[in-house]
């Protein structure tokens, strides 16, 4: 460690020692900070320090989709995670997130074709090409979180959103998904990946009727075998990050 430079603060260290001297000086106030989330559409700058007087561990940065440029969404991004790390009584920053199914969603990004379209070139190293371009314009602006890849499985029509799926094949979907996630989190790398975040886990597609959040009735072995198998290889083979709830 250097001397004079607190734990948490030594990037010699490895995270899981700088994370634990960090969990040690935090408050019971600021540790509640982190695990909340802010969205900057419903609030202004001033606002974030009335609702989250400690900090916030997550930003919903849909707002990016009404920004008119690349350099405004790079220059609120500063603006939001100023105020936040001012906040966090250990200045702890706040990862943003955006949809990426198709690109990131903001203005003068690469748009992509939907999930269904990328589906059907059954190329899992093309899919990876594609999510480094979709990661590399992420970190330009300072988001490091994606929320993509989606694995459900889709064999049903009535699902309005079948489109954003890689269809009703698992093991494509486990092929064209790990890819993504390799590509999104640039292999594990995460000094220049951005986080994947696969989606929704579990069954979500098979909702009664093609209806949006709807209950699924689907037996174990079917759940295991063909729903979930995405999300294993994605995890055992991607080292996926994180994972959104059905």
């Amino acid at each position: 460690m250097s001397e004079g430079i607190l734990k948490y603060k030594d990037p010699t260290l490895s995270p899981e020692e700088r994370a634990e001297d960090l969990l040690s000086r935090m408050s019971l106030e600021e540790k509640l900070g982190q695990i909340q989330g802010g969205n900057p559409i419903a609030m202004s700058i001033e606002e974030l320090g009335k609702e989250y007087p400690h900090g916030v561990g997550e930003v919903s940065f849909l707002i990016a989709g009404r920004l008119e440029s690349k350099e405004q969404v790079a220059k609120t991004v500063r603006e939001l995670q100023d105020k936040i790390m001012a906040l966090s009584e250990h200045n702890i920053p706040a990862i943003f997130h955006i949809e990426t199914l198709c690109g990131g969603m903001m203005p003068e990004a690469t748009n992509f074709p939907s999930a269904i379209g990328q589906a059907s070139t059954w190329n899992p190293e093309l899919q990876k090409e594609m999510t480094n371009v979709i990661r590399e314009q992420l970190r330009a602006v300072g988001i490091t979180q994606a929320f993509a890849p989606v694995l459900d499985i889709s064999r049903d029509s009535r699902m309005g959103r079948q489109n954003e799926s890689y269809g009703e094949d698992p093991t494509l979907a486990a092929a064209m998904g790990t890819a993504y996630v390799k590509g999104m989190q640039d292999d594990s790398n995460m000094k220049t990946g951005v986080m994947a975040t696969a989606k929704h886990f579990l069954g979500y597609m098979d909702s009664q009727g093609g209806i949006h959040a709807a209950s699924c009735d689907i037996p174990e072995r079917p759940l295991r075998e063909i729903y979930a198998k995405p999300f294993q290889a994605a995890i055992s083979q991607a080292g996926l990050k994180s994972v959104m709830n059905s």
